[in-house]
């Protein structure tokens, strides 16, 4: 059965768009911290480290993904080099407090980009007369 999910949830995820991709990504970001936060506040080490682990991950994978060629680019390869140095401290110390403030950065910036992409997918949509594509 779990098997049947994974394959499920990866078909979900390669038929999105690179903006709704963009924006699960900035979910599990936010999640994991959450996670993390949740995890320090217990004392449980290994859910804290498991999280902020995963976090930066996702933030390196969104770090690597950036198309420099567009002035933007380097703003949020400048705040994902934050978050980043961010999350790997507050591993280190095991410190919520480092985390916290991150939490409503990365949801403004999710939320930003799920604006974008419901502005693009409407005018590709008007490009096309009104016809789904």
């Amino acid at each position: 059965m779990m098997n049947a999910y994974a394959q499920y949830k990866n078909q979900a995820l390669s038929t999105l768009a690179p903006g709704e991709l963009l924006v699960k990504l900035f979910d599990e970001l936010i999640k994991q911290c959450r996670l993390a936060v949740i995890g320090i506040g217990k004392k449980d080490l290994q859910i804290a480290n498991d999280s902020l682990i995963k976090a930066q991950t996702i933030v390196s994978t969104l770090a690597g993904s950036l198309d420099m060629r567009y002035p933007i680019s380097q703003s949020l390869r400048d705040m994902y080099i934050f978050f980043a140095q961010q999350l790997l401290e507050a591993n280190m110390k095991k410190n919520a407090e480092l985390v916290e403030p991150l939490i409503p950065l990365m949801k403004d910036l999710r939320d930003s980009f799920d604006q974008a992409e419901k502005i693009s997918r409407r005018n590709q949509h008007a490009a096309v007369g009104g016809r789904a594509v």
